[in-house]
């Protein structure tokens, strides 16, 4: 060990520690820190014959504290063993030397420690403890005593600076997709132009064909056509109106009929697909308030989706189209028996560009979009939790007003 160092040797250490911590730019690497703060030790001429570094979280599923040591790799382990005596110091909130007298931990930190030991050092900070153990009890000083509490506090300041990197690349990463999102916006406005005059030609050309002598099938492919072509422009106009801001404008809808119309467009794909349509639509539903496209854009999005997830598993399928009211609210629920959407993704599901389909056929902004048109109309859309395939909800008000009043 070397010799004890005097007060502005340790101060000059301390402002040095400091600074590793502020320039610290990652989330991570606390081994880092700590290989510094036991240089600090030996530069301070503190005795020690181990040192590790604890940290405590509380565990919110179970309401309890949990203890991880910093291992020699650089890790984070649990500790299953010894978690009262490194919590007891930790509930202390203090610096304090003393002796291993405590049932029990003797023999934990001579399995821990692969030694006896006979004194500790320990400081406490915000976020777990740092502690310093010895193999013989001898004596420490007040200056000792007083370092390990300034390195406890710089400790503090370590785990602080993590939090706000973390933020900080949280942050990053929404202007980022804000920025995406802004460019896909410029480019969205001059596509939909261009489409909107393709539109117009098919529109014009099956409006002619209507007028015609058709066969039944034919004629039934034809207004299936036209009928498509109408809600693409309705879309191309939305997209249009959302790049320049413009507010779209919103009538009372018959949420039935629309659903009911919506689904039809699909029956011809989904039948080739072998997927079976079923609806369960309550009777006598009230009208909402609500921009007609957008809620067929919503419908459109919630049945492909479960069209490709059944595609996936299986060569056949079902998708159920579930209509009710409940206390002032209209919910939409569309359910499949595909693989289903696991549960560490649910948080993500609606977030912009997130997508587990291939890259170069999704956007992954689909389910996003989505969300948003169930904000704009002071509704919601959420998964729901079902015993096979995935279940998607859409609530959304019978009185807007009130709905925005209460959300």
């Amino acid at each position: 060990m070397g010799k004890h160092r005097g007060g502005n040797a340790n101060e000059d250490l301390l402002r040095d520690l400091r600074l590793a911590v502020w320039r610290h730019k990652e989330p991570e690497g606390e081994f880092m820190i700590l290989a510094q703060i036991r240089q600090t030790l030996d530069h301070a001429g503190v005795a020690y014959d181990g040192c590790r570094l604890y940290r405590v979280h509380a565990d919110n599923d179970e309401c309890t504290m949990r203890v991880h040591p910093l291992t020699a790799d650089g890790h984070w382990s649990s500790l299953t063993e010894g978690q009262q005596w490194v919590l007891g110091a930790w509930k202390s909130a203090a610096t304090c030397y003393r002796a291993p007298s405590r049932h029990g931990e003797c023999a934990w930190l001579a399995q821990q420690m692969r030694c006896n030991v006979k004194a500790i050092l320990e400081t406490t900070f915000d976020q777990g403890v740092l502690a310093v153990y010895r193999k013989e009890a001898i004596a420490c000083s007040d200056a000792d005593v007083g370092l390990f509490k300034d390195l406890g506090e710089v400790l503090s300041g370590l785990y602080y600076r993590r939090e706000d990197l973390a933020q900080l690349q949280v942050k990053e990463a929404q202007l980022r997709q804000a920025q995406k999102l802004r460019v896909m916006g410029q480019l969205t406005a001059e596509f939909a132009g261009e489409i909107n005059q393709y539109l117009e030609v098919i529109i014009g050309e099956t409006s002619l064909l209507r007028e015609g002598d058709l066969a039944s099938a034919v004629g039934e492919g034809v207004q299936a056509v036209y009928e498509a072509s109408l809600l693409a422009r309705s879309t191309s106009e939305r997209l249009l109106a959302c790049a320049r801001q413009q507010k779209a404008r919103k009538d009372w809808v018959n949420f039935t009929r629309l659903l009911q119309e919506t689904a039809l467009l699909m029956r011809r794909t989904l039948l080739t697909d072998q997927i079976e349509i079923v609806e369960d639509l309550a009777p006598n539903l009230p009208y909402i308030k609500a921009h007609t496209g957008q809620l067929q854009q919503v419908v459109l999005n919630l049945i492909q989706n479960s069209r490709e997830a059944i595609k996936q598993v299986r060569d056949a399928g079902r998708i159920a189209l579930r209509l009710s009211t409940r206390q002032g609210w209209i919910v939409l629920e569309v359910e499949d028996n595909g693989p289903g959407i696991p549960s560490g993704m649910r948080a993500d599901i609606l977030a912009p560009f997130f997508t587990t389909k291939a890259s170069s056929q999704h956007s992954g902004l689909g389910l996003s979009i989505c969300a948003g048109i169930a904000r704009e109309h002071h509704g919601r859309l959420f998964v729901k939790d079902c015993a096979q395939g995935a279940c998607v909800a859409l609530e959304l008000p019978t009185n807007p007003h009130a709905a925005l009043v209460n959300n």
